[in-house]
């Protein structure tokens, strides 16, 4: 029987065509793509208004409350965001449909699963490990690979990880009940890594944690913001930390912040007491 310590090897050999694809898995992967691609261009995409279990690990509480509170805040995403969403969520898909033609057992594909009354769907469990699928930068890529999250993780993946693992304590498919992995690749060149997590510890406290959140939400907006950032070693200024630079209410929570497009991209500084010699967003 094969266990997920194989999974990456194998799923190289079948990219290789030394697999086990066949029409079973094709089919898995075509009704994939067809799913993801009716949920995502049948109607408007929306920002979610609800608590999910993708949701409770957001790092800013800000934010979080924006979400539940003041909806109709967010920034509308551009048809390049979500067609970049769309991109990560084929790549997914496909890892998913070669960890089938591998030989390794897959289940659970997109279950709901509830935690404390916040429901949320799991990507699946692989060989009765829970397993979480990321497309990934090469940047991020890099910080699964060296197991780096619990040190850097701006978006929460490690609470969302944790919630699916600890929703799934009764499921019988589910042989470790203690890790959970991270299947990840990379968007730019097919590289592949599993980052595992033992949540041990963690999971004793999800239920406060759940609770803390929904308390949180349900009160005042939160007065502390995710303080700027020194915009490089160098310069006086000061720009929106990563995780404010992407927010769907930066221009809510930050309406001091001014935006500069460098050759990089846009930069959004707080603290100018040197100006930038590149255009600014006016």
């Amino acid at each position: 029987m094969k266990t997920i310590d194989q999974l990456i090897p194998d799923i190289y050999k079948v990219i290789e065509g030394n697999g086990g694809w066949d029409a079973t898995v094709t089919k898995f992967l075509a009704d994939g793509i067809s799913e993801v691609a009716e949920q995502r261009f049948t109607s408007e995409q929306k920002p979610r208004n609800y608590l999910s279990l993708s949701s409770l690990g957001t790092p800013c509480p800000r934010k979080l409350w924006y979400k539940i509170n003041e909806i109709e805040k967010a920034e509308k995403l551009t048809a390049e965001s979500l067609g970049t969403f769309f991109y990560g969520d084929l790549l997914e898909v496909l890892v998913i449909a070669l960890a089938k033609a591998a030989g390794h057992k897959v289940e659970g594909a997109q279950d709901q699963v509830n935690v404390h009354g916040i429901k949320g769907h799991m990507d699946c469990i692989i060989d009765g490990v829970v397993v979480d699928v990321k497309s990934a930068s090469k940047y991020s890529f890099e910080k699964f690979k060296n197991h780096n999250l619990e040190e850097d993780d701006p978006f929460g993946y490690i609470s969302q990880l944790s919630s699916y693992l600890y929703a799934s304590k009764d499921d019988k498919r589910v042989i470790n009940k203690h890790e959970a992995c991270f299947l990840v690749v990379q968007k730019d060149r097919f590289k592949l890594c599993l980052d595992r997590y033992d949540f041990t510890d963690k999971l004793k406290g999800k239920e406060k944690e759940v609770e803390g959140i929904k308390a949180m939400v349900a009160g005042p907006i939160p007065s502390e913001r995710i303080p700027p950032v020194p915009q490089s070693k160098t310069s006086p200024n000061t720009k929106l930390d990563i995780q404010c630079q992407y927010c769907e209410f930066r221009k809510h929570c930050y309406p001091e912040a001014r935006t500069f497009i460098y050759s990089t991209g846009p930069i959004h500084l707080v603290d100018v007491p040197k100006v930038p010699n590149v255009p600014e967003v006016l």
